[in-house]
């Protein structure tokens, strides 16, 4: 849940509704939160971590969740604050989101404070939390304390981008890429722009990759204090450090570089984006990730020869089966609307990714939607697709966007697009909405069958955008699902509504309908 919230923080507030710090009369602030912000997200990547250096510390957390008595109390807290903090886009143009950002910042601040409370407390009571810590002698809150102060501590090196040869050396290492499209390259350091004809840009400290050394070697720490009786740390920092901090000036030269050429031959405002803060901060920290991952499999840092525990491997997780999918997918959709400037396009690319992700999680997912055709799923799927086409707008952009493709590429297009609207979604969707949400829920009392199936059916229509018509389709679904207690019917049910739509696309031509 953190992971698809974080996405859709960051796709609302970067992609959709972009706020602009230097733009809102109270830039300190407007940082601070993204600091905030990224400091979780830091911590979350560090618990990761943590789990894996402490397979005992795991084991006790578990037992104390599987031991818990959950109330619906904090579950509350946490949805309450996840819905102020998306109210801003419901209250505030877009247009006047930088002017009005006082409003703004009080709104993301509460939410994201309740959503983190309501999260912690709805895992683990505040009593098992500190039974937890304490047995653990307090060491993970450590290690997430220092995973927390990482973004700041990255803005306090910022100024080593100032630093005339570290701006330098990256402005000559993206040139000479760049010198390969074309040889035109615009550079100055003293003001750090660099850029192609036409597009040019100025990287600012908070933007410039520098927060990659900050973030590669506080996880680092973090790895050499939960591997500290089995680490040799002269070889991991004399060693590994210089080539991870290598390798995150390299990584950054292949980002500032792919930014621009984006910026030239597809979308500014794309490459724009792909310079926020928020950006860099996730890619580093995959970089980081892959670090530590290589660091385990290098026997070399090793005084002993240390294996981690056997895991029940994630593919085989029948809870996971039903959250991995729909997170792959809505990773691929904010990858498609930074790469692509009219996102349709780059549908084949998340077909791909949603294809993968189902194949891999096939043997915990598969054996929990047992299709057929149940007649009530199949009557619900026509009125839904009836229902969606009859009120769709008749053209859209994108139907003009695609009708600018060749033949051969728009009739691969529209296969890619059939297939994936009618096979992959429904099953991705439903597993996440329907299999794991209202699932999770629905405790077997009316009211918590109620309020199982609104917010499913909420947050289903959140994410399709047409908000009366997807809630219909949400409620007709989980409908189909709680009449047999079968997932598979509601899975039916989605597949043919999205291929009745899919029909009457082929027919018409208005392919802005799937």
């Amino acid at each position: 849940m953190f992971v698809l919230e974080g996405i859709a923080v960051i796709a609302t507030y970067q992609i959709f509704f972009p706020i602009e710090c230097h733009a809102t009369g109270i830039a300190g602030l407007c940082r601070g939160l993204r600091i905030v912000f990224i400091s979780a997200i830091c911590v979350f990547a560090a618990f990761a971590v943590l789990i894996c250096g402490r397979t005992r510390s795991w084991h006790r957390f578990l037992e104390l969740i599987k031991a818990a008595s959950r109330k619906p109390l904090w579950g509350n807290v946490h949805l309450l604050g996840v819905m102020v903090i998306f109210l801003p886009v419901l209250i505030i143009p877009p247009g006047e989101v930088n002017e009005k950002f006082l409003y703004v910042f009080i709104l993301l601040a509460g939410g994201g404070a309740l959503a983190a409370l309501g999260s912690l407390f709805w895992v683990l009571r505040p009593l098992s939390w500190w039974e937890w810590l304490g047995t653990e002698r307090f060491q993970p809150l450590v290690i997430l304390l220092l995973a927390a102060l990482i973004p700041s501590l990255a803005h306090l090196i910022e100024p080593l981008w100032a630093v005339e040869f570290v701006s330098t050396a990256t402005f000559k290492g993206v040139a000479l890429l760049l010198s390969a499209v074309g040889p035109e390259v615009f550079i100055e350091p003293g003001r750090a722009w660099i850029g192609l004809p036409g597009f040019v840009v100025a990287v600012a400290s908070q933007c410039s990759g520098i927060e990659g050394f900050a973030l590669i070697t506080g996880f680092m720490v973090i790895y050499a204090v939960l591997f500290r009786e089995t680490l040799r740390q002269n070889v991991f920092w004399l060693v590994l450090w210089p080539i991870a901090l290598l390798a995150s000036w390299v990584f950054n030269i292949l980002r500032i570089t792919v930014l621009i050429l984006i910026g030239r031959y597809v979308s500014p405002e794309l490459a724009v984006n792909g310079f926020h803060s928020f950006a860099g901060w996730l890619l580093f920290i995959f970089l980081a990730l892959g670090i530590l991952y290589l660091a385990q499999a290098i026997p070399a840092l090793r005084r002993v020869n240390y294996t981690l525990p056997e895991r029940e491997k994630l593919s085989a997780d029948p809870v996971a089966a039903l959250i991995v999918p729909f997170i792959a997918f809505m990773i691929s959709g904010v990858i498609a609307h930074a790469f692509w400037e009219n996102p349709a396009l780059g549908y084949p690319f998340q077909a791909a990714v949603m294809l993968g992700v189902l194949v891999w999680m096939r043997r915990a997912l598969f054996p929990q939607i047992r299709l057929s055709l149940d007649p009530f799923s199949i009557a619900a799927g026509l009125v839904v697709g009836a229902a969606w086409v009859w009120f769709s707008e008749p053209y859209q952009e994108d139907d003009l966007v695609l009708g600018a493709l060749s033949g051969s590429a728009f009739l691969a297009w529209a296969m890619v697009r059939t297939l994936g609207t009618t096979l992959l979604v429904p099953v991705v969707e439903e597993a996440f909405f329907r299999g794991y949400i209202l699932a999770r829920l629905d405790t077997g009392s009316p009211a918590a069958k109620a309020i199982a199936v609104l917010v499913s059916t909420a947050l289903f229509a959140a994410l399709h955008g047409r908000l009366i018509l997807a809630g219909i389709a949400g409620l007709l679904f989980a409908a189909a699902m709680l009449r047999r207690g079968r997932l598979g019917d509601a899975v039916v049910a989605h597949i043919v509504a999205n291929a009745s739509v899919a029909a009457v696309a082929w027919y018409s031509g208005q392919w802005s309908l799937i």
